[in-house]
């Protein structure tokens, strides 16, 4: 649903009256993963989705009516194979799809500001004609309607491995809403800009270490960083949150500044560490890293030659290579 964030506010700032639909289980190759959600309007008109294109026609014209009622709905939908080879599947598969109102302006106001705040949490929903929601913080604050605190394991589960799902005991359902990405940037040169501008697209936080003031400040960047740093690595990292919500990308080029952000970043829990460099460049670095006393296992931990094998030479095709690679890290895969 954060991908449609944007909309939604746009939408409640015509006024318009609307319903969300939201994918709550899936089967085989569903086109839309649980959590999608799609927005619509009184007279129709849709933004997101839930499938691809398959179900989507009928969802729709369930939500007209949800929206004239004020009664949510738990939809089927089986997927043909027909259907699937439409939306690029090579086989069919099911959905359940929660059709209801759009939420409460008083839930919806504060899942606005925690979105604002980059501040993570999990709207819980039950699955019935007039849903009752809760927001549960990151921090274990709760707004909203009371649930049963044995829930709290379960929630607190699909907030650490970001899945949103319906719980165990079918009558729940819990989106998940993660705090952004991070994405460290060790080193400003051209590559960095290319891949700053793909980081924010793809929603992630932007943080720049580089000492060298005439590379960090002077660089001409479309989108800055969103966080700049003109130390060293190691001045500024013990102080960041290093954990599996942060993706590292080593860049500067300079072994006095890439190795010391290893030496920390290879202690530390982060998603990945990519690291620039030819696979010549990057064996001196394994032989270094070594020499610091890293065993094999860690250093192995390092993506390099850093990025997707996409027969990149541009600039802007190595961070299209590192953005994959990075998303790919990201989605589990």
């Amino acid at each position: 649903m954060i991908d449609i964030v944007s909309s939604i506010r746009k939408l409640n700032r015509e006024g318009q009256t609307l319903a969300i639909a939201s994918v709550i289980n899936t089967w085989k190759s569903s086109p839309r993963p649980v959590g999608s959600a799609l927005i619509i309007s009184e007279n129709g008109e849709m933004t997101g989705s839930v499938s691809g294109g398959c179900v989507e026609g009928a969802v729709v014209k369930k939500a007209v009516e949800i929206i004239k009622s004020q009664k949510a709905e738990v939809l089927h939908f089986g997927i043909s194979d027909a259907d699937a080879w439409e939306v690029g599947l090579s086989c069919g598969g099911a959905l359940d799809v929660f059709v209801q109102p759009f939420y409460p302006e008083a839930i919806w106001h504060e899942m606005d500001e925690l979105l604002n705040q980059d501040e993570g949490f999990v709207l819980l929903s039950t699955l019935e004609e007039n849903p009752q929601y809760s927001i549960v913080k990151a921090n274990g604050e709760t707004t909203g309607a009371a649930f049963e605190k044995s829930l709290l394991p379960e929630l607190e589960q699909a907030f650490y491995e970001g899945d949103s799902k319906v719980l165990s005991s079918g009558s729940h359902f819990v989106q998940v809403f993660p705090k952004k990405p991070v994405m460290l940037l060790i080193g400003s040169a051209h590559i960095t800009v290319e891949l700053t501008e793909l980081a924010h697209m793809f929603g992630f936080e932007t943080i720049l270490i580089d000492p060298r003031a005439t590379f960090a400040s002077k660089t001409q960047y479309k989108v800055k960083p969103q966080t700049i740093h003109v130390q060293w690595p190691q001045e500024v990292l013990p102080h960041l949150k290093l954990d599996k919500n942060t993706y590292a990308v080593i860049l500067s080029h300079d072994p006095k500044i890439d190795d010391e952000a290893l030496k920390l970043l290879l202690k530390s829990e982060v998603a990945y560490i990519g690291a620039l460099g030819s696979r010549k460049t990057h064996a001196k670095r394994v032989e270094r890293l070594k020499e610091y006393g890293f065993s094999s296992e860690e250093v192995d931990s390092i993506h390099a030659p850093i990025g997707i094998d996409i027969g990149s030479k541009l600039p802007r095709e190595i961070a299209l290579s590192v953005m994959a690679e990075v998303i790919k890290m990201k989605n589990g895969k």
